[in-house]
């Protein structure tokens, strides 16, 4: 490893690297990539058999589209693997396969990269089966959402007894919202709160500039809109009941559909489906909205998360309406609308519409400004540097 560079680290993501616009974690490699070399882990072991059965097929494709990557260089001092692995989980047999086929993998790509005794990041449960193999510096957790209630695994027990040995491998715990990090002080000592950051400069400018996203020039003002995936997580009734409610307003909406009926909301007139943007597109597309939605049904997941689309509606200064997320309603419920029932959620549009003001809108912009992805990856990598010399110094 370069002498200029503090230290190797192995992230194994949320998310693959290739396929969808950026998550908290690639915000914070790309950055920790800066003074560190990171070797970023696209999922493996997915259970395909469970969670959402609607666009199984195209998660195939964008997976095999990123397997034939392998590895490659992202940005300077940062590379993305692909393992090839069998697309199931939980089952004993072929975990054990899919163990062994992981490890010869890693075997042969730390020593091409010469990684030894690496900073381990883990934000997925399945590479609890990894962790003793790499002889890790430091085990840090970074809990960005209720992990055990993933929709898309069907072998929930298996995802609690991974969790289990993860959180009793781990040096450092790192939780995303209130909620996770109250949960997680019970279960280990050194836990902290970081909450998700946000590209601040990119949300802001783009609110400064005026510029509407030019596929909504024709669209009738006032924009309602929402980005991000859409799934059956969404709550389509609460959406229809408002878009009905509400035929002055126009509703957009940008992202995939992985699972649920949008059918009968897309079909309204004041509806408009801009389907997935690229992440360029992102920040002008929030400052063409009028109001920022947070509609979700209200599960365990929903209510320990903290959304990463929080902060970026924040930094645009756009009024924001949402379902009671608990990081929501406990901090910031004085800037943001909070509604538990589809006809307060459409009253709340309305009074946001009508009633916003620019000190509400300016202390939301600070909020944001506080929350830039730069300051929460400096903390993290401070945390990381302590617990280093922690560990250093009982050997």
């Amino acid at each position: 490893m370069n002498s200029k560079l503090k230290y190797d680290i192995v992230c194994f993501g949320p998310s693959d690297w290739w396929g969808r616009n950026p998550s908290c974690t690639t915000h914070i490699m790309q950055r920790l990539a800066g003074t560190n070399r990171v070797l970023y882990v696209n999922p493996f072991s997915s259970d395909l058999s469970g969670g959402l059965k609607k666009g199984i097929g195209t998660r195939i494709l964008r997976k095999l589209k990123s397997l034939l990557k392998v590895i490659r260089k992202s940005q300077e001092g940062l590379y993305v693997f692909s393992p090839l692995f069998f697309p199931m989980q939980g089952r004993k047999w072929i975990d054990t396969c899919n163990n062994y086929l992981l490890r010869v993998q890693f075997w042969f790509l730390c020593r091409i990269l010469r990684i030894n005794q690496p900073v381990i990041w883990v934000e997925n449960l399945r590479s609890a089966d990894m962790l003793d193999w790499f002889k890790p510096s430091l085990v840090v957790y970074h809990v960005s959402d209720l992990f055990t209630e993933c929709r898309y695994t069907a072998n929930r027990e298996a995802l609690k007894r991974r969790e289990q040995k993860i959180l009793a491998t781990s040096d450092l715990i790192i939780c995303v919202s209130n909620q996770l990090y109250q949960r997680h002080l019970e279960l280990h000592s050194n836990v902290h709160y970081i909450p998700h950051g946000v590209d601040f400069d990119a949300f802001h400018q783009a609110a400064i500039s005026g510029e509407i996203l030019p596929e909504l020039k024709n669209t009738p003002k006032p924009i309602v809109g929402y980005f991000g995936t859409m799934t059956a997580s969404n709550d389509i009734e609460l959406l229809l009941y408002c878009a009905r409610k509400l035929s002055n307003v126009s509703f957009v909406f940008a992202g995939q559909i992985t699972a649920g009926n949008y059918n009968e909301l897309l079909s309204l007139p004041n509806v408009f489906y801009l389907g997935m943007l690229p992440y360029e597109k992102i920040p002008h597309l929030c400052a063409s909205f009028d109001v920022c939605m947070l509609q979700w049904k209200i599960t365990e997941w929903i209510r320990n998360c903290n959304p990463l689309k929080l902060f970026e509606y924040m930094a645009s200064g756009k009024p924001i309406v949402s379902v009671p997320i608990r990081e929501v309603e406990e901090n910031y419920s004085d800037l943001i609308s909070v509604a538990a029932t589809k006809e307060d959620f459409c009253k709340a549009i309305v009074w946001e519409l009508e009633n916003d003001n620019h000190p509400r809108s300016g202390a939301r912009i600070e909020i944001a400004r506080q929350h830039n992805w730069d300051n929460h990856v400096q903390l993290i990598d401070k945390l990381i540097s302590e617990n280093l010399s922690k560990e250093n110094n009982r050997e």
